[in-house]
């Protein structure tokens, strides 16, 4: 009874801190942008705009584990609560002077919506799949999204997939791979790992820096060496 009041008290703690949640200054930030900036793929063709973004657990990494205001141990509840789940925003709308217009619902989103891993399609999980402790945190991104992304954050819809399967994490941030997630009419690619998450990594011979997903110099062809 106790353990549980405790994982209660922590998840209360870290979506009352969402709520509020702003991007802190300093490299931290940068960092976050970075993330967001990888993680996040659109594209507008005859004012349609089409948006997914990728919301893996190492996004509440980023998020809550520099605010002095969290503790470890919430931090770590969400990491349990959504380390089997990862979460797809999807959008789909006209763009115009006035905003958005003809937003797509949930239901038509998720049905023309395919997340495909090394050749195999992966289901999102039904509303009733989705455990209370991830519905929970989801609800309160809500606040955050309008306020990171304004209308385009309001009308997304999150939706939930299995992160891991037969045991093992399917398309790891931090591992080389790459996946594709289509919506509609159009599809979009990731590949794997992330810049972000990365160190960065340095040219021995030029000093040049480069993101921590490479491996050469682009330039010279160079080996490069983790900063």
């Amino acid at each position: 009874m106790g353990r549980g009041r405790g994982r209660s008290g922590a998840l209360r703690l870290v979506m009352g801190l969402l709520i509020g949640l702003a991007l802190v200054g300093g490299a931290r930030a940068a960092d976050q942008r970075e993330f967001i900036h990888e993680t996040q793929q659109s594209t507008t063709v005859a004012q349609q705009l089409t948006l997914i973004w990728w919301i893996p657990v190492e996004f509440w990494d980023l998020s809550l584990a520099n605010n002095p205001s969290v503790p470890p141990q919430a931090i770590e509840e969400v990491r349990k609560v959504f380390g089997d789940y990862q979460v797809f925003g999807v959008l789909r709308a006209t763009t115009g002077l006035q905003g958005l217009s003809n937003v797509a619902t949930r239901a038509d989103l998720v049905g023309n919506a395919r997340l495909e891993i090394d050749g195999k399609v992966i289901a999102p999980l039904d509303g009733d799949k989705v455990p209370p402790g991830v519905q929970a945190m989801l609800g309160a991104m809500r606040p955050m999204l309008s306020g990171m992304l304004g209308q385009l954050g309001q009308s997304m819809e999150l939706v939930v997939y299995p992160a891991t399967v037969d045991g093992q994490r399917i398309n790891d941030p931090r591992k080389p791979g790459a996946f594709q997630y289509g919506l509609y009419d159009q599809t979009f690619k990731w590949r794997l790992p992330l810049a972000s998450l990365m160190p960065k990594k340095i040219d021995p011979k030029t000093k040049e820096e480069f993101p921590g997903n490479y491996d050469y110099n682009p330039y010279t062809g160079g080996r490069l060496s983790a900063k």
